[in-house]
């Protein structure tokens, strides 16, 4: 198991709508805290379980909370993004059975919203610091 004090943002890596989705959070963080890893890798493999990385149906955070998937873990992520971002936080008032349906849809929807890059970003150093295998 590994174990990081950081939070840790899982996420679909062949999914287009998901690369633009991390280089979004990694633009617009307050504290560059969140480290990122593809639900495929070995980082994936060897702390979240089977159900998690295979399905590729949501996005996942693991923090020392415990783990988050769909809205839930993109409203845990919030509060870590600049204002205005952090402030649609103040939709978590909406109950999970409003949200994860809406949820549902990008997520179904996301490889026809955006298609996967035909170059990669380059990142920095310091985002290659907090880019997990």
């Amino acid at each position: 198991m590994t174990s990081h004090q950081n939070p840790i943002l899982f996420y679909d890596g062949s999914c287009g709508f998901c690369q633009w989705a991390v280089q979004f959070v990694l633009k617009h963080e307050r504290n560059h805290e969140i480290l990122f890893a593809p639900l495929q890798g070995e980082t994936a493999k060897n702390t979240l379980s089977p159900n998690l990385t295979e399905s590729l149906d949501s996005v996942v955070v693991k923090s020392s909370n415990g783990i988050m998937t769909e809205s839930e873990a993109v409203f845990f992520l919030l509060p870590y993004l600049k204002a205005p971002f952090s402030l649609f936080a103040i939709f978590k008032l909406l109950p999970l059975f409003v949200r994860n349906p809406v949820y549902r849809l990008v997520a179904r929807n996301r490889h026809k919203l955006m298609k996967a890059p035909a170059s990669c970003h380059l990142p920095s150093v310091d985002e290659r610091k907090r880019l997990l295998p």
